[in-house]
């Protein structure tokens, strides 16, 4: 049996394999960390983003409940049902009637027609006025035209306010209106008597 020298014994080759190795193995972890951390710092900005407008959705809601009990707290006037607009006003007094006791009060009724006034030619150069047809929607009779109004809930559309004084045929007085949905309307029929 024969020795070898070592100095003739070539160095294994593996040597360059294992440094490439662990280069690419280094850079893939480096790669791997960094992106760890962008997941976390997302996941970081995510829940604070998350907390803020659970904080906000906080705050919004005390405002608004507090708020609430403040409105609550003072006296409100009558809402109008859902979906209908009040109007109200005066019939005004008729000239054309004498006064009783030193007032001129000449009851009537108001009634609201819906639909609108239409003019009807009569004869050359005369027109008459064509009141809406079909049943009244709402009536109030006034029997103090100073110390009484009419009040009537209408649902939403347009409207004649027609008065016609006692006793009397035909209506004398009379005023259009749009009526719209939680509307207050202030109408006042004018003196149309003569």
């Amino acid at each position: 049996m024969s020795l070898i020298p070592v100095s003739e014994v070539e160095p294994p080759q593996a040597h360059s394999v294992p440094v490439a190795h662990d280069l690419t193995a280094e850079a893939l972890i480096a790669e791997a960390r960094a992106h760890a951390r962008r997941r976390r710092l997302k996941i970081a900005v995510a829940l604070a983003v998350l907390a803020a407008a659970a904080v906000a959705a906080v705050l919004i809601g005390r405002a608004t409940t507090g708020s609430h009990r403040v409105a609550q707290a003072r006296p409100r006037p009558a809402a109008p049902a859902a979906g209908t607009g009040i109007v109200t006003g005066h019939l005004a007094a008729c000239f054309g009637i004498p006064p009783t006791n030193g007032r001129r009060i000449t009851p009537g009724t108001v009634v609201a027609l819906r639909g609108h006034i239409t003019w009807k030619p009569t004869e050359p150069g005369t027109w008459m006025i064509v009141y809406p047809k079909g049943p009244a929607v709402a009536s109030q009779h006034i029997s103090d035209n100073y110390d009484q109004t009419f009040r009537f809930a209408l649902p939403p559309g347009h409207y004649v306010l027609a008065g016609q004084y006692d006793p009397g045929s035909g209506y004398a007085t009379f005023r259009e209106v749009t009526v719209t949905a939680g509307a207050n309307l202030r109408v006042d029929l004018p003196n149309l008597c003569k």
